[in-house]
């Protein structure tokens, strides 16, 4: 168990390492918070971070945490803007 009640595990995702910190019933409010942090940008942030929060139901145990993280990643890298994001980085620029 990490720091404040978090669980953390590391994800790597599309060659992409991901920080994955979550806590279940955060502040008792019947929702999952699942925290991403990565160097890389990703499908669902810019920056590198996101912060999510999931109803309960939505994710039966911690163990679930990782799936529905893939799955969130998956649907999100269907966007044509992280296409073009894709896109992108693989492109030389000269400035």
């Amino acid at each position: 168990m990490a720091k404040d009640g978090y669980a953390v595990f590391e994800l790597v995702w599309d060659g992409r390492p991901i920080k994955v910190a979550y806590q279940a019933d955060w502040l008792n409010t019947g929702h999952w918070h699942i925290e991403l942090r990565s160097d890389a940008v990703l499908p669902v942030t810019q920056t590198g971070y996101r912060s999510q929060f999931v109803p309960y139901n939505g994710i039966a145990d911690a163990a679930e945490v990782e799936e529905y993280v893939t799955a969130w990643l998956n649907h999100a890298a269907t966007d044509p803007a992280w296409q073009k994001c894709l896109q992108d980085e693989r492109q030389l620029k000269l400035f």
